[in-house]
């Protein structure tokens, strides 16, 4: 009987703490993305980063497909706008809260293929902020920190996706 308990005790304890690492583990590895990328880009603005190859990890094993932008955000300071020109092949604007939890995402393809050859321009807004205020498409982060990132095929003739990518802007909205 003492034995079935030790082993009901563990059972129960190894559950609760693999449900406490479930939560707490994207916190904290967005919680260290955001430290490092405030030392090298700050936040408020992008940063376009350079083609990944076997040595990129800044992200975790970055595709070599892809060519990423990102734009770390901090909204106590106001509102952000974020434009991007569309380009024809694969791309995606995508907004990720702390918990590392994607909210909302703009791309050009399937139902979006519209959005191809114009200028993407969202304004980003934290949750105490009202949508009605602003004009456009308006996206509202659910937490005043997070993520943007843009990401282009990198496949083949890439010039028109890096082209894109380094005609984005990330930048404090206008009062």
């Amino acid at each position: 009987m003492k034995v079935l308990k030790w082993l009901l005790g563990i059972a129960v304890c190894a559950w609760v703490g693999q449900y406490a690492l479930a939560l707490l583990l994207p916190n904290l590895v967005m919680e260290a993305l955001y430290f490092l990328g405030e030392k090298q880009q700050g936040h408020n603005q992008l940063m376009v980063a350079p083609v990944a190859d076997e040595k990129s990890r800044q992200v975790v094993r970055p595709s070599p497909d892809l060519l990423y932008a990102s734009c770390l955000y901090n909204l106590q300071e106001g509102a952000l706008t974020i434009e991007a020109p569309v380009p024809e092949r694969y791309w995606s604007m995508q907004f990720y809260q702390m918990n590392t939890d994607n909210y909302a995402g703009i791309t050009n393809q399937r139902t979006e293929r519209d959005r191809v050859g114009s200028i993407a321009r969202v304004t980003l807004i934290s949750v105490d902020q009202s949508p009605e205020d602003y004009e456009g498409d308006v996206i509202q982060s659910p937490t005043s920190r997070g993520i943007v990132l843009l990401r282009a095929s990198a496949m083949g003739d890439r010039s028109q996706q890096q082209a894109a990518l380094d005609a984005s802007i990330c930048r404090p909205a206008d009062p």
